[in-house]
């Protein structure tokens, strides 16, 4: 067998001091026309190896033109079956997704977080200037939560992570929810953006104990998971009440009730 097919291989990213120019010149404005381009002109001095092991040729993200969101389930468990042996703190590193939303996956990220038209339909400075905070946004992050929940690629990968079979990682807590299909909260949270947007971009969706339990209702009660309203105000109540009754230490059982309660007053008003 040929040795080099059993050689470890890892992962490429970016170097800090790349990625902080390649910010500096898109908020100047100057290499705004590249996100116009197919490819990036990545340059080998550019690079470094990450600690991040890799096997085969990484996935192929797609990406409708006419329904985008429609594979954002899809995508996220083929990205995170292929990086899912990377821990927390890895998949929080900038230079990581840097490289993955402007390299390896910039046809995905073009076609889902990139610009509609072509560059010179960006007639005016606030048209560009929106177009730079759009990219800013969606191909880069800070390493702080709201980046990683918003970025092109990051996203994905987060949004299995934090989903992926809770019963094997707190069995004590989510025993009685185990389900065939490890993706099964997955599936809940990316059936609809507004569910994704309400429940992951809130301090919340930092606790998978709240997190999972609010997705366990919403999949129990379709109906409700149907308004973005009520997703949006159920998530507004659970937050002041995080914020002061510190939910993230109820048991279960009392969590869920909660939940119930509020889903139920909502519901009723």
């Amino acid at each position: 067998m040929n040795e080099s097919m059993n050689k470890t291989q890892y992962q490429k990213i970016f170097k800090r001091a790349v990625i902080e120019q390649m910010r500096a010149d898109l908020r100047s404005g100057s290499s705004l026309k590249t996100y116009f381009q197919h490819s990036y002109p990545v340059k080998d001095k550019d690079l470094l190896l990450s600690t991040i092991p890799v096997q085969g040729k990484s996935p192929f993200l797609k990406a409708l033109k006419r329904d985008p969101v429609a594979t954002d389930l899809e995508n996220a468990i083929a990205l995170h079956e292929f990086y899912g042996a990377i821990d927390e703190t890895q998949a929080s590193d900038p230079r990581l997704w840097a490289y993955l939303s402007h390299v390896e996956f910039r046809k995905y990220s073009l076609v889902r977080w990139g610009l509609p038209g072509e560059y010179k339909d960006l007639k005016t400075d606030d048209a560009k200037q929106r177009a730079i905070n759009q990219l800013l946004e969606h191909w880069f992050v800070r390493g702080n939560d709201r980046d990683l929940r918003r970025h092109a690629i990051a996203r994905l990968w987060w949004a299995a992570h934090l989903t992926y079979a809770p019963w094997e990682r707190d069995p004590g807590f989510f025993g009685d929810l185990k389900k065939k299909d490890p993706y099964y909260f997955t599936r809940i949270l990316l059936s609809m953006q507004d569910i994704y947007q309400q429940v992951l971009e809130r301090a919340m969706g930092r606790s998978d104990r709240i997190l999972i339990t609010v997705l366990e209702y919403l999949g129990g009660n379709k109906k409700f998971a149907q308004s973005r309203e009520k997703i949006r105000d159920l998530m507004k109540e659970l937050n002041l009440i995080y914020g002061t009754k510190k939910i993230i230490t109820l048991d279960r059982v009392s969590l869920k009730s909660l939940i119930e309660k509020v889903a139920k007053e909502i519901d009723t008003a």
